[in-house]
């Protein structure tokens, strides 16, 4: 059974990491790549203030879509070697990259829920950097990382969980986040100040 939440907490891995180096990284260098469409996804959301009518039309007549999709249903296929020997942490995967889904379509047809309930995600889109924040469903690799860059645009969370929890127990977690992850910390500190100073300039950092 505790193969299910590792899978959960591997598949926020995932997230994170092929946001950050396969949407971001990768098609900036390499303009010809099928995920380039994820640039015009942030430009879109960037100029309708977080919303992309692509999320509500088929993958079959919108090419974002359709790359996001297909790169999930590879993931899930990847994810199905696992299933014989470790079927909890399988379905953790294949409940991490469900929620993924279900999570980053809603938000970008709604941003009132992205700014409340995902707010790192909102950060990622609307703050003066669009290189960070790279989590979607939960912002627990961004916090790992160091790189969660906290803004006033949106209903920040109150602990690294990103989890409703007794105020005393909230507490306890993030003084011990911070105990953990000292120099993640730090960056996070440092670079939402930074957000912050940029945003009142008028300055935006280039995707």
């Amino acid at each position: 059974m505790i193969g299910f939440p590792v899978g959960v907490f591997v598949a926020n891995g995932m997230e994170w990491y092929f946001h950050k180096v396969w949407l971001h990284e990768f098609p900036s260098k390499n303009r010809n790549s099928p995920f380039f469409t994820h640039i015009a996804h942030h430009k879109r959301a960037r100029l309708n203030g977080f919303h992309d009518e692509g999320y509500a039309e088929s993958m079959f007549k919108n090419a974002e879509i359709y790359n996001e999709k297909t790169a999930l249903y590879g993931l899930t296929a990847a994810a199905t070697v696992f299933l014989p020997v470790a079927p909890f942490f399988t379905a953790g995967l294949y409940y991490g990259i469900w929620n993924y889904w279900k999570v980053h379509a809603k938000s970008h047809l709604d941003p009132e829920y992205a700014k409340k309930r995902i707010p790192w995600h909102y950060d990622h889109h609307m703050t003066s950097n669009q290189n960070a924040n790279w989590c979607v469903t939960r912002p627990w690799f961004d916090y790992i990382m160091g790189t969660r860059v906290m803004t006033d645009a949106s209903t920040t969370e109150t602990n690294p969980l990103a989890m409703k929890m007794p105020i005393w127990l909230e507490k306890r977690v993030n003084k011990a986040a911070r105990r953990i992850l000292p120099k993640a910390y730090a960056k996070i500190d440092e670079n939402s100040k930074l957000d912050q100073l940029n945003l009142r300039q008028g300055i935006e950092v280039a995707l």
